[in-house]
């Protein structure tokens, strides 16, 4: 189950159970929607080659790829530190992506995870994995899980293409047009509170030389 994928009509019909499967997860969804202005969040740019030094990884990495990888092993780190608890075990799982393309670069990954957890995290900690959907070899219940993900990034990036307003002030989402269905259905499913499944979409935003970081609790259609 994948957001562009739903164009074919079996997935099309599965949405809804599947949907409606993920409601009873009792879980967090957190979605995080990064201003594409904002090429730098992790890093600072030049310093790249001191921070690979720093944290002591194996693979090469242009900054780019350091930049991508170390924002979501920040962020985790940050997530770990609301709900981790002592001696408890975490596992990560991720689609086939760029920075877990082959198993010094997932090494790497773990490296820096740990590091930047201990930012964030005062208590010990249990055993750490990192783990691809290729690697569930007798199931699909890690493709299940990041298909969750997937389909709530697809909408958000149609959201995303669609805002009139962000809404500083009131946490709204004011759109400039009408949604694709799928992405509607998935839009109502998101902002449904009534389900065990609890659902945060934060955005980091640019406003010139600063940026902001805000909840946003609701999406309107523009009148």
């Amino acid at each position: 189950m994948a957001y562009k994928r739903l164009d074919d009509p079996l997935r099309q019909n599965a949405l809804i159970p599947f949907l409606t499967a993920a409601s009873g997860i009792d879980g967090h969804l957190v979605a995080i929607a990064i201003d594409k202005r904002k090429k730098w969040l992790s890093i600072v740019p030049g310093e790249s080659a001191s921070l690979l030094e720093a944290l002591n990884l194996r693979e090469k990495w242009n900054p780019r790829a350091l930049e991508g990888m170390l924002r979501k092993v920040h962020i985790t780190g940050i997530l770990l530190s609301l709900w981790s608890r002592p001696y408890g075990n975490v596992t990560w799982i991720t689609d086939q992506d760029e920075f877990v393309a082959n198993e010094s670069r997932r090494d790497d990954a773990l490296v820096a995870a740990a590091r930047f957890s201990s930012f964030y995290i005062d208590h010990p900690m249990g055993a750490f994995r990192l783990n691809r959907t290729d690697q569930d070899v007798d199931g699909r219940d890690f493709e299940d899980l990041c298909a969750i993900a997937d389909l709530s990034a697809g909408m958000l990036s149609e959201v995303s293409s669609r805002l009139r307003n962000r809404g500083w002030q009131d946490r709204l989402w004011t759109l400039n047009g009408d949604l694709p269905p799928k992405a509607e259905l998935i839009a109502d499913w998101f902002w449904d509170a009534k389900m065990t499944l609890r659902k945060t979409l934060i955005t980091i935003d640019v406003h010139g030389t600063r940026f902001s970081v805000q909840k946003i609790s609701r999406l309107s259609l523009a009148e």
